[in-house]
């Protein structure tokens, strides 16, 4: 089996503050695999791109020992029309088989793109797939609240359902094959905000998104960033897609009183507010294991 080499973009723009550690969480990863790294600068002032330029020079060092197959770091400088617009050029350049992007407060957990790789290197029909996302507080280094493990249904990640009227799919776990990234063509860039929701419902046109539990990401929660701003992004994701108002209304209405439901009743009342909705994921064991589960959707969340 041919190793997958994984494309990730990291928008910046004076993220000198974080970029090191987000950078360092690449970098190190190990497995049978390698990495395109590109950072896309919006012409900092801050010092990340000597932060960058320090780690392309370590990395082409005699001292640095890969633990992966091969890694370069690419750095593009350029102004740019916002993140989103960024991304887009991010990926332009990108030759992987395997894509995500990386926020420049965000980091990957040890072992995340070894686990990523493994699930697209073995099953063939999985195009995008989403794993734990855990959270940092802003100045720690830290977990302080670790992800739960989710699943999604294609239907309503196309009619817009997660992120507004139920919870996010969030963008620093989700990976996807270039191809289905090519098929969507990127994100629109004249969006501020709501860029991931735009994408994923493009995805979702395509292929369903596959849940894998495994914790491979955290999010860091620093004040004044841009997802923080939920009044405009909500406003973006509703010009994007202005949903079925009925299932909207059942969704937040169940999300609102699942846990209130006795657990035996809760797969017989989703079944009659929604129908039969499947969902897969891969669970994996303490060895490495890997076993895919697909189905109803209760009959999947039971055994993650």
């Amino acid at each position: 089996m041919t190793p997958l080499k994984v494309s990730i973009v990291t928008p910046s723009f004076n993220s000198a503050r974080y970029i090191r550690e987000t950078i360092q969480s690449v970098i190190t990863q190990s497995g049978e695999f390698s990495i395109e790294y590109i950072v896309v600068d919006n012409c900092s002032t801050d010092g990340t791109r000597e932060i960058v330029e320090e780690f392309q020079q370590l990395l082409g060092s005699d001292a640095y020992s890969s633990g992966c197959n091969s890694i370069e770091l690419k750095l593009m400088i350029q102004q740019d029309s916002g993140m989103y617009d960024a991304i887009n050029r991010g990926f332009e350049k990108a030759s992987g088989d395997v894509y995500a992007w990386l926020n420049s407060d965000d980091i990957y957990l040890p072992g995340a793109l070894a686990t990523v790789t493994r699930v697209f290197s073995s099953y063939e029909d999985i195009h995008w797939l989403k794993g734990i996302t855990s959270y940092i507080p802003e100045g720690m280094t830290s977990i302080w609240r670790t992800g739960r493990c989710l699943l999604y249904i294609q239907g309503w990640i196309k009619r817009g359902i997660y992120g507004r009227d139920h919870y996010f799919i969030q963008q620093d776990s989700v990976f996807w094959r270039a191809d289905l990234w090519k098929k969507t063509g990127g994100i629109d860039s004249a969006l501020s905000l709501a860029g991931d929701y735009y994408l994923w419902m493009r995805f979702a046109e395509h292929s369903a998104l596959v849940t894998v539990k495994a914790y491979v990401s955290c999010f860091r929660c620093v004040a004044g960033q841009l997802s923080r701003d939920f009044e405009r992004y909500t406003s973006e994701m509703n010009k994007l897609s202005p949903g079925n108002e009925a299932l909207s209304t059942r969704s937040r209405l169940f999300v609102k009183y699942e846990r209130k439901l006795p657990r035996i009743f809760r797969k017989y009342v989703f079944r009659i507010l929604f129908g039969r909705q499947e969902a897969s994921a891969v669970l994996i064991n303490s060895q490495g294991e890997m076993k895919r589960i697909s189905g109803e959707y209760y009959d999947v969340l039971e055994q993650v």
